[in-house]
């Protein structure tokens, strides 16, 4: 199995609206028109935390002050041995005007219909740990090359 990459997957909510900001991806394959959350790099001798902050302000146009690490999942894509370690991040300290600035579509979604929508299956078996605001979360979740979860083992480190 090559080295695992390492990325964020940040998540904005408007506690005012009960929305959560997902992406809704253009890109063709499996994935196409499924949401997920803002995904980002994280540079070599760049800090995680800023990593997910500064994601934000690149695709979003949107400031965030401060972002909350929620959990730690690892993606495992079996047929082609790659994966990716996920920092999942959240934050609802954000100012500024939306500019989207990355394919596909950012939308606001409300909280209470957000499991009408297809996802992308990460986002879809992390969510429900992630809505509860609480937890810390970590785990590692096998897909197929049409990301199908083939395997998810996502378990709660503790409750705050």
């Amino acid at each position: 199995m090559n080295q695992p990459s390492i990325q964020t997957l940040t998540f904005l909510f408007d506690n005012k609206t009960d929305h959560i900001l997902l992406l809704q991806i253009a890109e063709d394959g499996p994935l196409k028109r499924k949401h997920s959350g803002i995904k980002g790099s994280i540079g070599a001798l760049e800090d995680m935390n800023e990593s997910a902050i500064r994601t934000i302000r690149e695709s979003t146009g949107l400031d965030v002050s401060e972002a909350v690490l929620r959990g730690v999942v690892k993606s495992i894509q079996d047929e082609s041995q790659t994966s990716i370690l996920y920092m999942v991040y959240e934050s609802s300290k954000f100012s500024g005007e939306m500019e989207p600035k990355i394919p596909g579509r950012l939308k606001w979604v409300d909280i209470l219909t957000v499991f009408n929508l297809q996802m992308e299956s990460l986002v879809q078996e992390i969510m429900p740990n992630l809505l509860d605001g609480e937890s810390f979360f970590e785990g590692t979740i096998h897909l197929n090359s049409q990301d199908e979860v083939i395997s998810s083992d996502i378990r709660i480190c503790n409750s705050i």
